[in-house]
């Protein structure tokens, strides 16, 4: 039994001992530039949310999703029931306001002819024309308020603030709406932009590229000139890219919003760089990345390297490498300092 355990016990040694086969390839640097095309929609580069001034239920839906409309063509209508009843009795207080002003208007110009012959006195003349004065005023604000109730009524009818094509309506027949909830929205005519999302490692070469392209999935053979507009500041929570926005410098009727276009980012040459898998890249510490090289007899450490972008699989080291330097591509995260490992070559990685 003792000596059966000397040998498992034999065994179990030479195993951890024995080198552990990696992937590995021998790198060679290369010219490389910072081209590149990202794959977005076209997106209208201003959208009118328009929404009801007045609350109310919607009585009519004029226009459709995707239906072109002129400035100030009717879009919603709500009931004016209500509104045209507001409207009738500020006309009737205003109608009133009105006959009393003029009722003290001929009081006083009465009074004046009195007290040119004393019948009557000045303190009584000037109590007439207060009133006068107060009849006048009322009368004032009396047609303000008739003339806010026609504005509540023309409110009633939502209108088109732009020239544009409707891409949402976000209410229907019968509905009850609120003020100011939007209830139509219009990508406005004129500019045309693709909106993409760039990885962060993208972004100082998308801002200065000397040039971009903007071509459609449904037309291969064309392409409009483009220009980098904006840059969100913050990164999506869910991707960890930057949607950034490139106007399309000439649109025309080809550009039709929702659309896959593809913006071209012609870069100036990038320098000397070193090509591998994305699989090599390890991250010992948050922030920092390494690559683990193969020394004399196999045994592995640990390397910083600079990375100058990513393109799909394949990271493009700007330095930290040398020509003939053999790396590991796949396994680098069961690996540690000094363990010695058996290389087995693998394709040079290309784009």
């Amino acid at each position: 039994m003792a000596a059966l355990l000397a040998a498992c016990g034999d065994g179990r040694v030479t195993d951890a001992q024995s080198p552990r086969p990696v992937l590995t390839m021998t790198v060679q640097s290369a010219a490389a530039d910072s081209s590149a095309a990202f794959v977005g929609t076209i997106a209208a580069r201003h959208v009118s949310d328009q929404g009801f001034r007045v609350p109310g239920t919607v009585q009519h839906r004029l226009v459709e999703v995707g239906q072109h409309v002129d400035a100030g063509q009717a879009l919603l209508q709500l009931d004016p029931s209500n509104l045209k009843l507001t409207l009738q009795q500020a006309g009737a207080q205003r109608d009133a306001a009105a006959s009393k002003a003029a009722q003290a208007r001929v009081d006083l110009g009465r009074d004046a002819v009195l007290l040119k012959q004393s019948f009557i006195s000045q303190a009584a003349y000037d109590r007439d024309k207060v009133s006068l004065d107060t009849a006048v005023a009322q009368l004032t604000a009396a047609q303000a308020q008739y003339d806010e109730a026609a504005n509540q009524l023309d409110y009633a009818t939502l209108r088109a603030a732009v020239d544009g094509l409707v891409t949402d309506i976000d209410v229907d027949v019968g509905q009850v709406v609120s003020s100011g909830k939007t209830a139509v929205s219009i990508a406005r005519d004129g500019d045309r932009e693709v909106v993409i999302s760039v990885p962060e490692t993208r972004l100082d070469s998308l801002r200065a590229a000397g040039q971009l392209t903007v071509s459609l999935w449904a037309a291969p053979g064309m392409a409009w000139r483009a220009k980098l507009r904006e840059i969100d500041p913050a990164a999506s929570s869910t991707t960890g890219t930057y949607d950034a926005h490139v106007t399309v410098l000439e649109p025309d009727a080809s550009l039709r919003l929702g659309m896959t276009a593809y913006v071209h980012v012609q870069g100036q040459a990038a320098g000397l760089q070193y090509a591998v898998p994305l699989t090599a890249v390890v991250y010992p510490q948050a922030g920092a990345s390494a690559i683990w090289k193969v020394g004399a007899g196999g045994v592995v450490d640990t390397h910083p390297v600079v990375l100058a972008f990513i393109r799909g699989d394949v990271a493009y080291i700007a330095s930290g490498l040398a020509d003939g330097d053999v790396i590991v591509t796949k396994g680098g995260n069961l690996l540690h300092t000094g363990q010695t490992v058996q290389p087995v070559v693998e394709p040079p990685a290309g784009d």
